[in-house]
């Protein structure tokens, strides 16, 4: 019981019930409970019989908690935070005997993480699994102390690696969902590497024994992948798991302009759900997420207050996409989010407008990667309801300010794509003549197959002035594209289907007219057609 009040039930006091799960008696004396950096005194005499519970509790909470069950009480007993911290078992010779790294995302229902309820392992036979274990009570009382949990066993999650990352040329962490054994870790049978690396120790951090740290004989280069490949991971009760995993990780390269962009972003979420942005590696080397941050421009012109992506430097390798949020778990419930997909919970983080926003990507040292201004009305027009769909980037290679680079998610995928490949691309293949347009067939109906059609353009020169209209089979003027633009080298403008009002085409031909003159007086017209059809698919 971390957070007491406002009580449900019980009484208001924070408590710590423990059990004996082995077929041996055990003495408690000297014992210490620790929470985060605080410690309690040292436990009294007590012998804690096989499969028995006690309560662990301040000398003021001892009475009224002791209609529940057997209790210790302790002169000094550590405050519990509200938010999460590491609570530990620590015998008399400083050897944790179990710990848990408890966050109030365990509670699953946020309602209970405001107070009242308690926290409660599923299976005390697999004490070293983290969240999957816990939930919070489903005594109406708010907890159950000295009595057996309600909540019914669970399936055990297997072992896993979490992530990888080189905090510097001479080490890699890699930190895994559960506690091993680190005895057996130690050894290092279960992990190699490609290219091949030699190690000096490999060590299991306590009191969690979820995160280790292998030394190494020989530095890493700079933006080298490494690849790790790690199996038949020992778990903290001493069982060796069949299991096989590759991971990815190298030493990383300082972020600068254009390496690392902005990708997709979700600023209006439904009311179940949270806002995300995504960025991808757009370069060659790779990235630490710790030299990431988020910030967003005022109407001013300000940047105000930004936010670290990530506390450890993750490795955000070359191509790779990566989502952030301050709530993953709401992300993995709204969406189809397939198990390759990365998304990184970021807390503290900004709050984006629901109407329009300027999003800021920085490095550490402040230096601008990336910025966006985004609106609403760069959705689709024909879109009925915009909460939950989230904007993607075309083209990444293009301007992030060009809004005909943006295009809501496809309906098809679940309207957004965290963490993963857009649902929306365009293709940036410069043609072989002036102006091509990619694709011929297309369909607008948001379903993430051809949704739109671009009118491309590759080696113009210099001066090139353009005018483009689009007009239906008879010859009836549909939309003004392009009013006039004067031409970069390459690029592109996109059409969604739609007439100048926003209303929605039929299915035909349609003829794109692009009208181009030159300072030079020299005139030139293209026609290029192009089919809108709602009925055809890829095959």
């Amino acid at each position: 019981m971390a957070d007491p009040t406002p009580a449900v039930a019980l009484p208001p006091y924070e408590w710590v019930e423990i059990k004996n799960i082995s077929k041996e008696v055990i003495s408690l004396q000297n014992w210490r409970l620790i929470a985060g950096s605080s410690a309690s005194s040292s436990f009294p005499t007590y012998f804690l019989a096989p499969d028995s519970l006690l309560i662990l509790c301040n000398t003021a909470a001892q009475v009224a908690l002791s209609k529940y069950g057997k209790t210790l009480a302790l002169s000094s007993f550590p405050s519990l935070s509200n938010e999460g911290e590491v609570i530990a078992l620590r015998d008399p010779t400083g050897k944790t005997i179990h710990s848990v790294s408890y966050t109030t995302d365990w509670y699953a229902f946020p309602w209970k993480a405001e107070g009242g309820w308690t926290l409660e392992m599923i299976n005390a036979t697999n004490p070293c699994q983290e969240q999957n274990n816990w939930r919070a009570s489903q005594q109406a009382a708010g907890g159950s102390p000295g009595q057996m949990n309600q909540s019914s066993i669970g399936a055990i999650e297997p072992v896993r690696p979490v992530y990888a990352f080189a905090k510097d040329a001479w080490s890699l962490h890699l930190v895994f969902n559960r506690p091993l054994d680190s005895t057996i870790i130690s050894r290092g049978e279960w992990i190699s590497a490609y290219p091949a690396i030699q190690w000096q120790s490999i060590r299991l951090m306590p009191p969690q024994y979820t995160e280790a740290i292998v030394m190494l004989s020989q530095p890493l280069l700079a933006d080298s992948i490494i690849q790790l490949t790690i199996k038949e991971l020992t778990n903290c009760n001493g069982i060796k798991e069949q299991g096989f995993f590759v991971i990815k990780t190298g030493l990383a390269s300082p972020a600068d302009r254009g390496s690392v962009i902005l990708n997709e972003i979700l600023f209006h979420p439904r009311s179940s759900g949270e806002e995300f942005i995504e960025c991808v590696n757009n370069g060659k080397k790779i990235i630490a997420v710790s030299d990431l941050r988020i910030a967003l421009r005022n109407s001013g012109g300000l940047v105000g207050s930004s936010y670290k992506l990530a506390v450890h430097p993750l490795a955000l390798l070359p191509g790779q996409h990566m989502a952030f949020s301050r709530d993953t778990h709401a992300i993995r419930r709204e969406y189809l989010v397939p198990a390759t997909a990365t998304l990184q919970k970021t807390n503290p983080f900004v709050t984006l407008p629901n109407e329009e926003g300027r999003i800021v990507l920085l490095n550490t040292q402040g230096e601008i990667l990336d910025e966006l201004s985004y609106d609403e009305s760069w959705h689709f027009e024909l879109l009925q309801q915009k909460e939950g769909v989230s904007l993607e980037r075309l083209d990444p290679n293009a301007a992030s300010q060009n809004r005909n680079n943006w295009h809501s998610a496809a309906s098809t995928i679940g309207f957004a794509t965290p963490g993963q490949k857009n649902s929306q691309t365009i293709s940036n293949t410069i043609p072989q003549g002036n102006f091509e347009i990619n694709p011929a067939v297309f369909s607008p109906d948001l379903d993430g197959w051809e949704d739109q059609c671009s009118l491309v353009y590759g080696n113009m020169g210099s001066g090139q002035v353009i005018s483009v209209s689009i007009v239906d089979a008879k010859g009836t003027l549909v939309k003004k594209l392009v009013p006039r633009a004067l031409l970069s080298n390459n690029g592109y403008f996109s059409w969604n289907g739609t007439f100048e009002s926003g209303k929605q085409c039929e299915a035909g031909v349609y003829v794109f007219i692009i009208e181009q003159y030159d300072l030079q007086g020299r005139t030139k017209t293209t026609r290029l057609p192009v089919t809108l059809t709602y009925s055809f698919k890829k095959v």
